[in-house]
């Protein structure tokens, strides 16, 4: 189809989520957004292993992804900010995720295209600064889309990137109308596409999982648990936390810290989507917390789908999308060789 390699880049705050491309394979990576400055390791096979997740930025090296989280003394994931794409951390996670696809031997790193994605609110005001950013670690040809549109095309666009019709148009031949509500862990941020039109009043974004986690950390902390937040963070998913030895069963703990949140996003969604919403075909969940609140969102409206794989599919779905263009230059080029042969 193509030969440049492409590339779906989710930078969460909680992980990272990369789909590549490439000579007709898929290349999924995923790995914790956690960073921390490089310190010298004695032990020398801890120290070959951590080298694969080492990343130096101007002029510093950084552990990244599990490393990080053994090595280094973080508390917390990255990027709980609005302004987190101006630091270090941020272009270490984005050079670490390369410099891992070449160690899977991903061909084309070189020149990818590569398509990435800001929050629904700020997708206005951070787009060519977020280009211009990561342009500093990666070399590329650059797209950037709102977060939630990557998990709409992960579910529009088959695996060639090339739309589905059974997505475009309804038995009636009415052009379908979709939203999105994808759960991360710093936002949550939501999308609103009419008669395959984006509507501007549909996107914004709202608290994510993070806040659910602090939450838990105050919960457990008052009966004595101490912990931190990667720590809720994983027992939000696991609904265990690890205690002297021995799992902690914490599941009510967890569901009111989810239900504190859940409730947020879904005054959020019905703010925005309650004059539309019945004249929808589906709203689509995707992200790592969508698993969390999706029977909530079913009862008040039951046709929101959880998709396949919610967790990567905003970049699975850029990924698709960086496809989609590939396949229009090569269909632009075959075209104008005919003209021309």
């Amino acid at each position: 189809m193509q030969n440049q390699t492409i590339i779906g880049l989710d930078v969460g705050r909680s992980a990272v989520k990369a789909t590549a491309f490439a000579h007709g394979m898929f290349y999924p990576l995923t790995f914790p957004s956690i960073v921390s400055p490089a310190i010298d390791l004695t032990d020398e096979s801890t120290a070959r292993r951590a080298e694969a997740e080492i990343i130096e930025v101007h002029g510093k090296r950084y552990f990244t992804g599990d490393t990080a989280r053994l090595q280094g003394s973080a508390g917390t994931t990255v990027g709980l900010s609005h302004d987190w794409i101006n630091t270090p951390e941020y272009l270490a996670l984005v050079g670490s995720t390369m410099k891992r696809f070449a160690a899977r031997g991903v061909p084309g790193l070189s020149d990818p295209l590569l398509v990435i994605g800001t929050p629904a609110s700020l997708y206005g005001s951070q787009q060519e600064q977020l280009k211009s950013e990561t342009l500093k670690i990666v070399q590329a040809d650059m797209r950037v889309l709102p977060q939630p549109m990557g998990a709409y095309c992960d579910f529009y666009l088959d695996k060639s990137g090339v739309p589905m019709k059974q997505h475009m148009q309804d038995s009636a031949g009415r052009k379908k109308s979709w939203a999105v509500i994808e759960v991360g862990h710093f936002t949550t941020d939501f999308l609103l596409m009419l008669e395959g039109q984006y509507i501007e009043r549909g996107a914004s974004s709202c608290e994510g999982l993070n806040f659910a986690a602090e939450h838990l950390l105050r919960i457990l902390n008052g009966k004595g648990i101490h912990t931190n937040l990667i720590e809720c963070e994983q027992a939000i998913r696991t609904k265990t936390i690890l205690q002297f030895g021995q799992d902690v069963n914490i599941a009510d703990d967890v569901a009111v810290a989810v239900s504190h949140v859940a409730q947020k996003i879904i005054a959020k969604a019905d703010s925005l989507l309650s004059t539309d919403v019945r004249k929808l075909h589906g709203v689509l969940l995707a992200g790592g917390g969508a698993p969390l609140i999706v029977e909530e969102l079913q009862k008040k409206w039951p046709h929101c789908v959880l998709l396949e794989n919610p967790r990567m599919a905003v970049a699975n779905g850029f990924c698709r999308y960086g496809m989609g263009i590939a396949l229009r230059r090569a269909m632009k080029n075959q075209a104008q060789e005919a003209v021309n042969g």
